[in-house]
């Protein structure tokens, strides 16, 4: 796990490193959604696996937006969602279902992000979905779908939409938004950076009226593997983007280390 000095010797007691570090990657990645405009109100989520504890995970709070989350006022879940630290503030029970599905059905992931973003819900709303023309798309390679099932939240809903994960990390869930997987916070950060990018481009490019651009399929089958050196969370590019976004979050937003 890629985290900063500073973070680790900021170390509460009683808590293992691996955790600590977990915690401190995780409200980066909530601070830096909210600083691209991920955040919207309180309906989007983000969590992660805690290490060497693989039934307990780490949510925010039902009632905090992005920009308020910190290491230290993560919640720690168990496989039920109750609080496995005692605590009076209201869990995240609408959002962890399908968090805990992703999490059953990818023994990988160690972080789960779920966004609606303006451009990722507007290319889930278009029959085609996501048209492999520009590289964020290529670098993504498949990706997969999940249909829209209503306002709901359960476990069921959750084996349904992990199914769509077969051999994928990322999935649209049509006419709402997206979910995908990292192994790492930082390798889920990358992806969902990749994801709604990908979307961004493609809204603006649809805009023109004209048929958008495709390369031919042995390119399209060649370009994910490349792209590893950007996608895969131990790759030296990932890393150095992480710890870059690190440093700008030390130099404005530091409180994200308590």
């Amino acid at each position: 796990m890629v985290t900063s000095t500073a973070a680790v010797a900021a170390l509460k007691p009683g808590m293992s490193p691996e955790e600590w570090k977990t915690r401190v990657d995780l409200a980066a990645a909530f601070r830096l959604g909210a600083m691209l405009g991920w955040d919207e109100l309180l309906f989007a989520h983000i969590s992660a696996r805690v290490p060497g504890e693989p039934n307990h995970y780490l949510f925010h709070g039902a009632a905090l937006l992005f920009e308020e989350v910190t290491a230290s006022n993560l919640h720690k879940l168990d496989e039920n969602c109750e609080h496995v630290n005692p605590c009076d503030e209201v869990q995240h029970r609408f959002a962890f279902p399908f968090h805990k599905g992703v999490y059953d059905a990818c023994p990988e992931a160690n972080c789960v992000v779920h966004l609606h973003t303006k451009a990722a819900t507007a290319v889930a709303m278009q029959e085609q979905g996501l048209i492999p023309g520009n590289q964020y798309a290529m670098w993504l390679g498949k990706i997969g779908y999940h249909p829209y099932e209503g306002f709901i939240s359960t476990p069921e809903e959750g084996v349904r939409l992990a199914r769509a994960f077969e051999g994928v990390q990322v999935v649209l869930q049509k006419g709402h938004g997206l979910v995908l997987w990292g192994r790492s916070i930082h390798e889920a950060y990358m992806l969902a950076f990749l994801l709604n990018r990908a979307c961004e481009v493609q809204i603006a490019s649809l805009a023109g009226g004209v048929k958008p651009y495709v390369p031919p399929q042995d390119v399209l089958d060649i370009v994910p593997e490349q792209a590893r050196i950007i996608t895969d969370g131990d790759a030296p590019f990932n890393l150095m983007t992480w710890q870059a976004l690190l440093r700008k979050l030390d130099r404005d937003q530091p409180e994200y280390k308590r």
